[in-house]
């Protein structure tokens, strides 16, 4: 017979997952009739019969569902031939992903193998629920970051600043970026920890110095800090430099993950720095609306993925009321990486193992080979976020079934730095 008490205390342990009624197990062999039979008030629970939602009887299970209230409970824990009483909880798939609904369109994009409609139904960011950029940091070379803002929600600090202006952000390049790689709102991975290496001053310029120290600061303070994952974020660019190209190896040689932007000039990417770095995973950008290669991209072999680029959310360092600012850019793109190559570390992805995985699990043949013609060598691959499985070792590459007639014209935005 079972305890009353027992089965009231089972029972408030488990109200946040009770779905209101109760699911009654008989000993087997017996039936309803049985039970009402050995019960000394028949007419007492006689009354629970239009109660009864769904009665069940197979191989010897013998049991069923309905509402009941505490007299009736209490009546069947002391029936002798009830073997349990459970409340009917509420039982849902085990998913291992997460869903951010009212999403910024470049999260919808990077968890979706298809172009999106202009105007999508559902604007859904589907991430994994277990790794979220958690452990690893990343260092955001760039204008500051206003690390206050409550978007970043106290994962961000202030770093190295090689600009004389003190830290924060003067310009509101550096929180947009650092908002792409891990805001709440607009980050691909949420729960990262930002640092902000300031390299530009409030007008966006910078010198090769002042990258250089950032990139030195990112180097030492990851060793003094041993930090084990950490991911370096280069929005910025200039032409081809062979010192800044050996400074960006040095910090990859020391385990960093380094994503910086293709440019915006719409050349040939080899012909700046530091995307053209060879250990450097280079982002170019495209319109997701279109899903043509953005017009102000660079291109070329050196790019390694593509990512969306043009009018992007994200955090306005000059409004802690939720109002977003749009940009465009490889500045824009270069950050979605960033994110998604942390997501990666997080799952326990080796540092030298990322760029690959990243074109492993891209799409291909996503953007229209129209936005290619003139723009050799360029690779048709659209980051992808396997938000399902982000730890399987079996990638099978995945083509999209892109076809010219689905192409909508686009307008991009000017874009500031990179």
């Amino acid at each position: 017979m079972l305890s009353l008490t027992k089965i009231l205390v089972w029972l408030s342990g488990l109200l946040y997952f009770v779905n209101a009624g109760y699911f009654v197990q008989l000993k087997t062999p017996t039936t309803f009739e049985a039970l009402l039979k050995k019960d000394d008030k028949v007419k007492a629970l006689r009354h629970i019969r239009p109660l009864i939602k769904k009665a069940f009887s197979f191989e010897g299970f013998e049991g069923f569902a309905g509402d009941f209230d505490s007299d009736i409970l209490a009546r069947l824990a002391n029936n002798p031939l009830v073997a349990e009483i459970t409340p009917d909880i509420n039982i849902n798939v085990f998913d291992n992903y997460n869903v951010q609904h009212d999403a910024p369109r470049h999260l919808v994009r990077l968890s979706q193998r298809e172009k999106i409609p202009f105007h999508p139904e559902e604007n859904n960011y589907y991430y994994p629920s277990e790794y979220q950029g958690e452990e690893v940091t990343a260092y955001v070379i760039d204008t500051g970051i206003n690390c206050a803002h409550p978007e970043f929600e106290n994962r961000c600090e202030n770093g190295g600043d090689f600009t004389g202006e003190g830290p924060g952000d003067r310009n509101g390049h550096g929180t947009h970026v650092a908002g792409i790689v891990g805001s709440k709102t607009y980050g691909v991975a949420k729960m990262i920890n930002l640092i902000e290496v300031k390299a530009l001053d409030k007008s966006g310029s910078g010198t090769l110095t002042s990258i250089i120290a950032g990139v030195e600061y990112a180097v030492k303070h990851r060793r003094e800090n041993e930090i084990e994952a950490a991911v370096m974020n280069l929005s910025v660019g200039s032409f081809k430099n062979v010192v800044l190209n050996k400074a960006i190896e040095a910090a990859v040689a020391s385990g960093f993950v380094v994503i910086a932007a293709a440019g915006n000039s719409n050349s040939d990417a080899c012909n700046t720095s530091p995307a053209s770095a060879k250990s450097a995973i280079t982002v170019g950008a495209i319109d997701d609306k279109t899903d043509h290669l953005a017009s102000f991209s660079n291109w070329g072999r050196c790019v390694d993925i593509l990512a969306s680029g043009v009018k992007i959310a994200s955090v306005n360092s000059k409004d802690f009321n939720g109002k977003p600012l749009h940009l465009s850019g490889t500045s824009m793109a270069a950050p979605i990486i960033t994110g998604l190559a942390a997501l990666y570390l997080s799952s326990g992805l080796p540092n030298d193992e990322i760029k690959e995985r990243l074109k492993m699990t891209s799409t291909s043949g996503a953007i229209s080979r129209l936005s290619f013609i003139l723009k050799p060598m360029t690779p048709n691959r659209l980051a992808y976020l396997p938000y399902y499985d982000l730890t399987s070792d079996f990638i099978e590459p995945y083509f999209s079934n892109y076809t010219e007639s689905s192409v909508e014209k686009g307008k991009s935005m000017p874009v500031l730095i990179l």
